[in-house]
């Protein structure tokens, strides 16, 4: 059940002074509030309290579900609670997808969830909630769609991170409103990271998503960077259509960025000995990757929204280039 993304972290810290505790790094991250997201202390500090464990049971897919109902609909306001009576959110695409959930180690809350949409080969068109929102011939293309996952429904619970303790002793005590935020990015990392081991086990070795800028510009810190990005739409916000076309390519160019990020996420390099066997397991694996590269420097038309999304706040093609240049 448990994703093993990390090993024991205290015998691994010698970076760490002599003397030094990493129940002190609470304070320190508070006192540091704004700094680069790839400091080795803000990893430890995830690494000490949080872990990735995959929701692969019923009961865990029902948390999952009620995870995404409190986030959704009433942290963020985007899901209308009346729309679900039962308090579970769950959408026609949860059915032939693999779920994670992000847990607290010493209260076992959880406190954040992400999954992956698997492809549906019977209707390879119709597989992904991405290919509603672009029309690019890459995210429509049946061989790169056959070999591809679609990261999606990322949710993280603040309220129930505010209940998660951290520290001991007169360090110890509740996260505070300060340090909930600065943690933010962090968590979203390491349900990346579950991601993207996930799709890399399950043979898949391109990763799709309709991701918000933030989360692109904090991956973008640690060295994810994403090779295709199509123009914005609007759906709850800003989100922007993207693709990491290759998963082993992308752990490569993190070790380069950021070795201390590329360990967490990749578990000391064993997903990305994944990504690479998902890539060359077949012919039509390592093809459907080159295509994949190829696709991405096409033009697309432009998709100004998704279905569902309000109207009033779409924006108009002029405003589009803009956008992406912020972005990027």
């Amino acid at each position: 059940m448990k994703i093993d993304l990390v090993h024991p972290v205290d015998a691994e810290m010698s970076w760490l002074p002599n003397g030094e505790d990493l129940d002190e790094l609470p304070v320190r991250l508070v006192r540091q509030a704004g700094k680069s997201l790839t400091g080795r202390a803000s990893f430890a500090l995830y690494r000490r309290y949080f872990e990735i464990i995959r929701a692969d049971t019923p009961e865990l897919r029902d948390l999952v579900y009620r995870l995404r109902f409190q986030v959704y609909a009433h942290e963020r306001g985007f899901e209308n609670p009346e729309d679900f009576p039962e308090e579970r959110e769950q959408d026609e695409y949860d059915g032939r997808s693999l779920h994670i959930l992000l847990r607290h180690r010493r209260s076992g809350i959880m406190l954040g969830t992400a999954r992956i949409v698997l492809p549906n080969q019977d209707d390879l068109a119709s597989s992904f909630p991405v290919q509603a929102a672009s029309g690019h011939p890459l995210l429509h293309d049946a061989d790169v769609s056959a070999h591809a996952v679609e990261f999606s429904r990322l949710a993280i619970s603040g309220e129930r991170l505010k209940r998660c303790h951290i520290g001991s002793g007169e360090n110890g005590g509740k996260i505070s409103h300060l340090l909930a935020k600065q943690l933010f990015p962090f968590l979203s990392v390491g349900l990346i990271a579950g991601v993207i081991e996930l799709a890399s086990e399950n043979g898949y070795p391109i990763l799709l998503a309709v991701m918000e800028p933030f989360l692109i510009r904090s991956l973008r810190k640690i060295g994810i960077e994403f090779p295709f990005m199509d123009a914005p739409v609007e759906y709850h916000g800003l989100r922007v259509p993207c693709a990491l076309l290759s998963l082993h390519e992308a752990c490569v160019a993190m070790k380069r960025k950021d070795r201390a990020a590329w360990e967490i996420v990749t578990n000391k390099g064993r997903t990305q000995e994944l990504a690479l066997i998902a890539q060359t397991k077949s012919e039509r694996a390592r093809q459907a990757v080159a295509r994949a590269f190829r696709l991405a420097k096409r033009p697309a038309p432009i998709v100004l929204g998704m279905p569902g999304a309000q109207p009033k706040t779409r924006r108009p093609p002029r405003q589009v280039d803009p956008i992406v240049r912020r972005i990027v």
